[in-house]
């Protein structure tokens, strides 16, 4: 049974009377457990398409279904209640809280959308920075660790609910060439131990280079890749 599966999806983006059509009608399914790799140049439409896998933005017309529900039709407050304890994010920017710990950082989701006993919520939290090499640095705050060390703590934070999928847009981009084979090995490992699937947008060949399936976006369209 698939995880994702994507149909028909069109997306237009309005301004005035002029649609511009971003996503021109995509079709795909994807099994759960992969290593998902979307490539293509920039305003292709990759973080249009994660926005709408995420359910942070819905299409113009399609069904998007994720785990069984189909996204697309949820209110705000049922995407939000979904996304949180379904669906997991990494971005470029790390996105950290910086008033927050490295703790409380990837504490933050289970406060807020997930209803677990503290010490649920604290074994989980400290069972996550140990799996990401970051416990000893639990007490830092964001600004006090380098952007590896951010990357793993988001890797850490979009985990830690136990999602069915993760969606990353350009993970390693702000980051140098040996760090981010070492991000891009921890997803992996990650993936294997808690059968979570990982969506890329990317133009980093490393991570490219590691999927299991590469699909190319271009021009709206979607077409797969050599794997």
């Amino acid at each position: 049974m698939s995880l994702v599966t994507l149909e028909n999806i069109k997306k237009d983006y309005i301004t005035g009377e002029i649609a511009t059509p971003a996503l021109k009608g995509i079709s795909l399914a994807i099994e759960p457990g992969k290593f998902i790799s979307f490539i293509g140049p920039s305003g292709s439409g990759k973080t249009t398409l994660l926005n709408l896998l995420g359910g942070l933005d819905r299409p113009t017309s399609g069904r998007v279904t994720v785990a069984g529900t189909e996204i697309s039709s949820l209110d705000r407050r049922a995407s939000a209640k979904f996304r949180g304890e379904n669906i997991g994010f990494i971005f470029q920017n790390f996105n950290l809280i910086p008033v927050l710990t490295v703790y409380e950082n990837v504490e933050f989701p289970l406060l807020m959308v997930q209803e677990l006993p503290p010490a649920e919520r604290r074994r989980r939290v400290e069972e996550m920075l140990e799996k990401v090499g970051m416990a000893d640095q639990a007490r830092k705050y964001p600004g006090q660790i380098s952007g590896g060390q951010k990357q793993r703590v988001a890797v850490a934070r979009a985990l830690a609910a136990r999602p069915k999928l993760v969606l990353a847009d350009e993970p390693t981009a702000n980051l140098d060439h040996d760090t981010a084979y070492k991000v891009i090995g921890l997803m992996h490992a990650m993936k294997k131990e808690l059968d979570t699937t990982f969506i890329f947008a990317t133009h980093d060949q490393k991570v490219v280079g590691e999927a299991e399936q590469i699909y190319t976006i271009e021009d709206g369209l979607l077409s797969a890749g050599i794997k």
